[in-house]
């Protein structure tokens, strides 16, 4: 049964409050000269009219959606959709100046190298899948790509898994006698009586 929690309480056992700063720490070293941040969420195409509230070249992570916490076959896990939100804008890149879909093309392509990866798409985090279904797609109007931008989405799906009871964990007994060639024995494995 659940219990009363504080938010203090729920801040601390929540394994979804530290996931983005994860995903944001171990992308950083990795894409230099490219700023890399968490995004509270979704991206409106309108947003990215109307403001100017992305500044290339940047990589924006966000968790889309979240579902849980229990999975079809008993096991305890939450279902995360997440994205990384890629922006850039024509570059000069030594002598050459470089278009901003190339730009998002190796930056897109740099993050589902990254998500291919075991180790590094694992966060640093425990108790979590490798990412699956991951894809890239541009997410840009052609009033954004005249503004000077190209916005592309990076998405993939995780979970985090270990949580809850142990779904294979059995119930220790006490008080109970087995029969073993008619003589009953007793059977004490330290559980409650």
């Amino acid at each position: 049964m659940i219990g009363p929690a504080t938010i203090a309480e729920r801040l601390a056992a929540s394994r979804l409050v530290g996931f983005l700063p994860a995903v944001e720490a171990a992308l950083k070293p990795l894409f230099p000269g490219v700023t890399v941040r968490s995004h509270p969420g979704r991206i409106d195409v309108s947003d990215l009219i109307e403001k100017d509230i992305f500044l290339a070249p940047m990589i924006a992570v966000a968790l889309t959606r979240w579902r849980g916490p229990v999975g079809v076959g008993g096991d305890w896990r939450i279902g995360l959709e997440c994205a990384a939100y890629v922006v850039t804008e024509d570059m000069a890149l030594g002598e050459r100046s470089t278009p901003r879909q190339e730009v998002a093309f190796a930056l897109s392509h740099g993050i589902l190298d990254v998500l291919a990866d075991f180790t590094t798409s694992r966060w640093g985090l425990q108790n979590i899948t490798s990412p699956e279904d991951a894809e890239a797609r541009p997410l840009f109007t052609a009033e954004t790509f005249a503004k000077g931008s190209a916005f592309y989405a990076v998405t993939w799906k995780q979970s985090l898994i270990g949580l809850g009871p142990d779904p294979l964990a059995r119930v220790l007994v006490s008080d109970v006698e087995a029969v073993l060639d008619g003589a009953a024995e007793p059977v004490d494995e330290g559980g409650p009586v």
